[in-house]
């Protein structure tokens, strides 16, 4: 079912991809490995982290002696996941867990979880009063909601909400936007009478935590999936210690709780390793 659903220095490239006519935006660096013909692609959906992520890659010494250039990609296309999750394009990829469980995409081009971001709760947010997950309550509401079918907090969990519950889509005002910010900003000017997001302890600066209530607990966080097409340890583990140093430096409270997969590298001492049976 899921898979029929998801069916130089730095230079900044906006570049047609032959998918439907739909616009790619990538970031790319030539490295210092100018005669390597290999390419180390990256697929993220979060389009802020993309420069980051191409400078720490960029300057890696062993992606330089690897590949001779590096390609960001980001989008919530669901075309594009398939096309560089779903084909094994992507090198490095920060999906989903159940993307990858749609396409099978770790036994077919051996993806291995190198980190993950910590599980989180899903929550309907309102201005003026606590919401109710019942028919007659969301019945007519105006509700927003995140415009790619990738996000779970934003999209997926409450348009699960309102299928159990009985609730057609034409029932409802529905206002989507792209972002989680943008989500806030239409619950705070009074556009939609709730939205469904994640709760951050900042947001007790613009809304109330007794308007809040929980859709869902425990919803899986974004994980970043390396392609081990053969036993390249020193890949796997500058991977992990870049994706460390982005943790660290990042003001975003989800993608500064990084937890890295347990292997053999030599991790600093305060890297945060998840417990086996922990999930």
């Amino acid at each position: 079912m899921l898979a029929s659903w998801y069916a130089g220095v730095y230079s900044s490239v906006i570049k047609s991809e032959n998918l439907s006519n739909l616009i790619s935006q990538s970031l790319t660096c030539q490295t210092k490995s100018v005669k390597n013909s290999d390419e180390f692609v990256a697929f993220i959906t979060d389009q802020g982290m993309a420069s980051k992520l191409l400078s720490a890659l960029c300057s890696n010494q062993t992606l330089n002696r690897q590949y001779g250039k590096v390609t960001v990609q980001w989008s919530h296309n669901e075309q594009e996941i398939i096309q560089y999750v779903g084909k094994g394009i992507a090198d490095l990829a920060l999906v989903k867990e159940n993307v990858m469980l749609a396409f099978a995409a770790e036994t077919t081009y051996r993806y291995q979880t190198v980190a993950q971001y910590k599980d989180y709760s899903t929550y309907l947010i309102s201005l003026k009063e606590k919401p109710k997950l019942t028919k007659q309550y969301l019945w007519g509401k105006r509700l927003g909601l995140l415009d790619y079918p990738s996000s779970r907090s934003g999209h997926i969990v409450p348009k699960g909400l309102l299928n159990e519950l009985g609730i057609s889509e034409a029932n409802m005002d529905i206002v989507y936007v792209n972002s989680h910010e943008a989500l806030r900003d239409l619950l705070a000017t009074g556009s939609v009478d709730i939205i469904s997001s994640f709760w951050k302890d900042i947001d007790d600066q613009r809304f109330s935590a007794n308007y809040i209530t929980p859709i869902k607990t425990k919803v899986s966080g974004s994980k970043w999936y390396l392609k081990m097409e053969t036993q390249n340890t020193d890949l796997i583990c500058e991977i992990q210690k870049t994706l460390l140093q982005l943790s660290s430096k990042t003001q975003s409270d989800y993608y500064s709780q990084l937890q890295l997969i347990p292997n053999h590298c030599q991790l600093p001492l305060n890297a945060k390793i998840p417990v086996p049976d922990e999930k």
